[in-house]
């Protein structure tokens, strides 16, 4: 089963300091240089960032697992970098490229492009899925699928996939030297976003083209309304390594959630007996 782990944002992330290496996956520049395009009775609106943190997402992990429970497990360990990370953990629709039955080959990495993740922002009907007739829908697929491609094939469109509505979902958050679950659904959906795309362009305009041109089920006929969010991909090599302090830091933070694990463990024990 493959999953999606998106990295909600807060403080730290907006602040512009960015995981270590250590923490997998694609990370996102701060919201103050995000782009938000809101298609509504036929006309694209833009904003600018920032925006609230508990809106937007600082980055995302693509994960193969046996079961949603197995991710959950992978993500309590990983490395920490603040004591307030939450993941949320999404199941994934099937993949724009990669080695899936339908999946396309990736196009070549250009290093002298910028690549931006596009958001397509959730709304009721995502949440709700499906939220149209199941011959509309697969006649919008179509459209969509061809689009991408046709992305992929002018070297533009690198990933992506459609997000499963959160009733699937969990959130895992770390507070201090504690994590706790939190199953979906999630029901403010100004926070959640319903799948993303991975591209690369020349130019954060030519960026904008391109997701204002995705044929989107909800645009058709200047019906229903369309909000996708673009975000600059922080490179690798921009990001800092654990230092020794990072290091002595996340290893007193796992000790003390392996502690209260054993803790746990043990008072559930007690209880038995």
């Amino acid at each position: 089963m493959e999953f999606v782990v998106l990295r909600r944002a807060n403080q730290s992330t907006e602040r512009g300091d960015q995981p270590p290496a250590l923490e997998p996956g694609v990370f996102l520049r701060p919201s103050d240089s995000a782009l938000r395009l809101t298609h509504r009775e036929g006309v694209w609106r833009r904003s600018s960032g920032p925006y609230a943190p508990r809106e937007v997402v600082a980055g995302l992990t693509l994960v193969q697992a046996p079961s949603r429970a197995d991710v959950i497990e992978q993500v309590r360990w990983w490395p920490l970098f603040d004591a307030g990370a939450v993941y949320e953990i999404r199941d994934q629709g099937p993949a724009v490229t990669g080695s899936g039955h339908d999946a396309i080959p990736s196009p070549v990495r250009n290093p002298d492009w910028t690549r931006y993740l596009v958001f397509l922002r959730a709304d009721a009907d995502s949440e709700a899925e499906p939220g149209v007739a199941a011959d509309a829908a697969a006649e919008a697929r179509a459209r969509m699928r061809a689009h991408e491609e046709r992305s992929v094939q002018a070297g533009v469109l690198l990933a992506g996939s459609a997000l499963g509505p959160t009733r699937t979902a969990t959130r895992v958050r770390f507070a201090n030297a504690n994590t706790s679950l939190v199953p979906g659904p999630f029901t403010d959906v100004q926070e959640l976003v319903a799948g993303y795309w991975i591209i690369q362009a020349a130019t954060l305009d030519a960026a904008i083209a391109w997701a204002c041109g995705c044929p989107y089920p909800q645009a058709a006929a200047g019906a229903g309304t369309v909000t996708v969010e673009i975000r600059e991909v922080c490179e690798r090599r921009e990001q800092r390594e654990f230092t020794p302090e990072m290091r002595a830091a996340e290893e007193k933070l796992r000790a003390e959630l392996l502690e209260g694990v054993l803790r746990e463990a043990l008072q559930k024990r007690q209880r038995m007996f």
